[in-house]
C-alpha cells in the first residue's frame, strides 16, 4: 500500500541518513548526482568541488534532495527535500566543513588512495582541491512509502 511519511519519520530519515541524490536544472540542462550530507533539523549541508553541479545551482538556485531506502520493488521509502542553494563562506563555512568531515570520516578512515607504482604512500595529503561548502534552505519535504506483500512470499 502506498501512503505519506510523516514529519517525524522524513526527519529521522534525513538525520540518520548521509547519502542521497540532489537534483539542479537551468533551461534544458538537468543534472542528478549522488552527494553526501548533513541534515540539522533546519538545514541540508553538502560539499563539492566547482563543476558542473556548482554552476547550475549559482544560476538557478533552486534545487531538490532524494534520499530512499529499498529493500525491494514492493518494499520502499522515499523522501523529497525541496529548497534554495546557498553558498557558504567565513566561519560558517568552516565551521559546516569541520561538522561534514566529522561525520563521514568513520566511513573512510581505512581509505588511502592507491599508487599507481605499487609503492605504500608515506603520508596521507594534508591539502584539499578548492571545495564549495553550501546548505540547501528548505521550503518543503514530503516522504512516501510502499510495502505490499511480495506474491512470492510464503506468508
Amino acid at each position: 500500500m502506498l501512503t505519506h511519511l510523516s514529519d517525524e519519520v522524513i526527519n529521522h530519515m534525513l538525520t540518520n541518513q548521509w547519502y542521497g541524490r540532489l537534483g539542479c536544472a537551468v533551461g534544458n540542462d538537468v543534472l542528478v548526482v549522488p552527494v553526501t550530507y548533513l541534515y540539522d533539523g533546519y538545514f541540508i549541508y553538502g560539499h563539492t568541488r566547482e563543476g558542473t553541479k556548482t554552476k547550475l545551482m549559482r544560476q538557478n538556485p533552486n534545487v531538490c534532495l532524494e534520499i530512499d531506502e529499498v529493500v525491494s520493488p514492493t518494499h520502499w521509502r522515499s523522501v523529497v527535500v525541496h529548497g534554495r542553494f546557498e553558498e557558504l563562506t567565513g566561519e560558517e563555512r568552516t565551521e559546516v566543513l569541520h561538522r561534514l568531515g566529522a561525520r563521514t570520516a568513520p566511513f573512510f578512515a581505512d581509505e588511502v588512495p592507491a599508487r599507481t607504482d605499487g609503492q605504500r604512500h608515506s603520508s596521507v595529503p594534508t591539502t584539499l582541491p578548492p571545495t564549495v561548502v553550501y546548505r540547501i534552505r528548505i521550503s518543503r519535504k514530503s516522504g512516501r512509502a510502499e510495502h505490499r506483500q511480495s506474491l512470492l512470499s510464503d506468508s
